[in-house]
């Protein structure tokens, strides 16, 4: 019975060892690894403060992706230089286990041109998935007594400085747009940046500044408490009837400007085709697109090779807009 004892004990033994050896041989781990996830929560950074529509529309694409995930994807709120400090922090600071990845504005492609930074946004990223897109528009208090934007503009020429136009924050979108259409109309604006778009709403509400501009999900909220006076889309919107687009007025501001998803660069392919199928899932879910309409925001779904593609010929692009806003770094 001993012997028979030691034989069994020596033959567990070895097919332990061999377990062993099997999970160290090269490329086991991380295969391993990568079938294994994900096998704890998701972190994804934000860059905009709580309540805004950024922030709403994640929590909605977390929640949904979540559900194909098979695990909880919890948001953090790290709003900051121009909405690049949450992607740009996880990119210095984090590992590319898709453990922790990050909302994409169109500033993480914008902000290197207006500001030295000390990362790069082609070389530090793995660019997930694009999810959609934002429409952007001007707005004052529904008792202003500028009831049109060219009524606002002359306003503005005849005052210089006293146009105080509030956004979420410097270096975002709204910060772009904002100085680029005093630009164009040659009117001096005073540009004050808020830490999110809904501090920046109560601040119009308030009568802190003249006007806003910010996503038309911020705006639509406050009903009939708030005017939209123009809209940066290519084309009028249905839902806007009667407000003309930038570009109609004689300014050359048609804006498009898509989100989406990134994470560290280096991350494992398989991790990377997980979560974009899990966002694409979350995208063409009616929950989310009730979302998109809700903030009035577009569709807008690219896979990882056509996202960074995309985000290549952006970049080149976004420098133009930014010299138009006279606010290219020296």
């Amino acid at each position: 019975m001993a012997f028979l004892h030691i034989k069994r004990s020596g033959a567990l033994l070895l097919a332990a060892a061999a377990l062993l050896a099997s999970a160290f041989a090269p490329g086991t781990a991380q295969a391993q690894s990568s079938q294994a996830y994900p096998n704890k929560p998701i972190r994804l950074l934000v860059g905009f403060g709580a309540g805004g529509p950024t922030d709403i529309t994640f929590r909605k694409l977390a929640e949904l992706a979540s559900r194909h995930l098979g695990q909880p994807i919890v948001i953090e709120n790290k709003p900051g230089a121009g909405a690049t400090l949450a992607p740009s922090s996880m990119a210095k600071m984090d590992k590319p286990d898709g453990y922790t990845i990050a909302a994409a504005t169109a500033g993480l492609l914008r902000y290197p041109h207006m500001q030295k930074v000390d990362w790069d946004p082609l070389r530090d990223f793995t660019w997930i998935a694009g999810l959609g897109g934002y429409s952007f528009v001007l707005a004052v208090r529904a008792d202003s007594p500028h009831q049109q934007a060219k009524d606002l503009l002359a306003w503005a020429r005849a005052n210089p400085g006293q146009l105080s136009i509030g956004t979420a924050g410097s270096g975002t979108t709204m910060h772009l747009l904002s100085e680029a259409l005093g630009s164009m109309a040659g009117a001096q604006i005073n540009h004050i940046g808020f830490k999110s778009s809904s501090e920046a709403a109560t601040n119009l509400l308030g009568g802190h500044v003249v006007a806003a501009v910010d996503a038309a999900g911020s705006i639509v909220p406050h009903g009939s408490k708030l005017r939209i006076l123009l809209s940066f889309d290519e084309k009028p919107a249905a839902w806007l009837p009667g407000v003309p687009t930038a570009r109609s007025l004689g300014y050359d501001l048609a804006y498009p400007a898509p989100y989406g998803l990134v994470g560290p660069k280096g991350m494992p392919p398989e991790v990377v085709k997980k979560l974009s199928e899990a966002f694409k899932a979350a995208a063409e879910d009616p929950e989310y697109r009730k979302t998109l309409d809700n903030l009035r925001q577009t569709e807008w779904y690219r896979g990882p090779a056509d996202y960074e593609k995309w985000a290549r010929e952006f970049y080149v692009s976004e420098r133009s807009l930014v010299e138009r806003a006279k606010l290219l770094k020296q």
